[in-house]
């Protein structure tokens, strides 16, 4: 697991520090948050068309993509003992 932080700056203006690793889950879950969204406003299910099936998809695949994020970064080289 990755030591990486990553600052993020508030509306307000105020900044916070978080893990990479807490980053990653949190935008992802927002991420999945737009699939119950999504089929609020449309009024159907994202599984009834196939186009909504491929949104679907790909909103899916951006999430597990996002949330494996701090366990593929490589920082430094291991043989310099960084």
């Amino acid at each position: 697991m990755s030591n990486l932080k990553v600052k993020i700056v508030k509306n307000d203006g105020t900044i916070e520090i978080e893990s990479l690793y807490a980053y990653c889950s949190r935008i992802s879950k927002r991420n999945n948050s737009i699939l119950y969204k999504l089929e609020n406003y449309l009024g159907k299910r994202l599984l009834d068309e196939p186009d909504l099936v491929e949104l679907r998809d790909i909103i899916l695949t951006v999430s597990a993509d996002v949330s494996k994020i701090s366990q593929l970064v490589i920082c430094g080289d291991e043989d310099e003992g960084l």
